[in-house]
């Protein structure tokens, strides 16, 4: 494993714990969105399924990630979380496209990285 990989694993982790942490128990910081991604959000969080699934399942990854164990398998889980961030920002909150970029392009990176542990997945 290179360098690169270990810091790109270690940052996307840190994001995947930090974040929804706060989401689910500390509530410190609510980032501030556009109105249309407000109401998107509000309406994820009366439901009270999708979001807490989907920071449940952030943590999870961002766990596995810090810890190296199962990476492989955390870089794939999150691979549809990180495109659903990506195209969020794009459509429902342009000005701060930045971090879901940020986050789908480590994604990619990592999986650039672990692609040998995923040959038997695509070998006809």
């Amino acid at each position: 494993m290179t360098t690169a990989t270990l810091i790109v694993r270690i940052v996307l982790g840190v994001i995947l714990v930090v974040f929804p942490v706060n989401a689910l128990f500390i509530k410190a910081f609510k980032p501030k969105m556009p109105e249309k991604a407000q109401h998107i959000m509000q309406a994820f969080q009366e439901t009270g399924y999708l979001l807490t699934f989907v920071q449940v399942t952030e943590l999870i990854v961002g766990i596995l990630l810090l810890s190296g164990y199962l990476a492989p398998l955390a870089i794939l889980i999150l691979l549809p979380i990180s495109i659903n961030i990506l195209l969020f920002h794009l459509f429902v909150a342009p000005p701060v496209v930045g971090p879901g970029l940020f986050i789908f392009l480590m994604n990619v990176f990592l999986l650039y990285s672990y692609r040998n542990y995923y040959e038997l997945l695509f070998h006809l």
